[in-house]
């Protein structure tokens, strides 16, 4: 089998396999594998699968580093894999069944703990939603978790938080002026326009 290396770092490269992507590996386990230091070598079959088990073995240290960094999502870790690690399309679901089995992935605890953060935030309903769209959560745990963490007194706090930030961001213009800018500022912001309204109005 012919095998072809990318320099990716100064101590690591990427193992390509009849122009297939195959993983990252250290230069010093592929030292192993290719005597002259070639970018371009031949392996038997043996020494092929071989080499595919060092990758999946520093595939997953380097997954678990990843994990262990802060909580992910599944699908931030699926293009981890794919594309910073360029692993393999065919060893990606067992890593991540892995990880997910052993409960280093859970996009439950991912979401609850991205949408409680987001409150602290005073960010609107909008913006948490699009966030973990935006983190590829299943559309039921996105509305089984802003049901429970997203209620109309938390809604209120926020949008009255934002509206007093709004009104030190713009106290510079008139009243009517300022209250526009209001208006235009938290309803890009995700904020809905009558009730943003209302509140200036009360």
């Amino acid at each position: 089998m012919k095998l072809k290396t990318i320099k990716r770092t100064k101590t690591t490269s990427i193992v390509l396999a009849d122009e297939e992507f195959w993983g990252i590996l250290p230069n010093k386990i592929l030292h192993f594998y290719s005597k002259n230091q070639s970018e371009t070598f031949e392996l038997t079959d043996g020494e092929a699968d071989k080499l595919l088990k060092d990758i999946k073995r520093i595939s997953w240290n380097k997954l678990l580093d990843y994990l262990a960094y802060r909580e992910r999502s599944l699908g931030e870790c699926k293009t981890f894999l794919s594309q910073k690690l360029f692993l393999k399309k065919e060893l990606q679901p067992e890593l991540l069944d892995k990880a997910v089995s052993s409960n280093f992935i859970n996009d439950t605890r991912f979401a609850e703990m991205l949408t409680e953060e987001l409150i602290r935030n005073s960010k609107s309903k909008i913006v948490i939603k699009n966030k973990l769209y935006g983190k590829k959560i299943d559309k039921e745990i996105i509305t089984d978790i802003l049901q429970k963490k997203f209620n109309s007194q938390t809604a209120n706090e926020i949008l009255e938080i934002n509206i007093e930030k709004a009104k030190i961001r713009f106290s510079r213009f008139s009243e009517k002026v300022r209250n526009e800018k209001i208006l235009n500022y938290l309803t890009r912001k995700g904020f809905a326009y009558w009730k943003v309204k209302d509140k200036l109005e009360d």
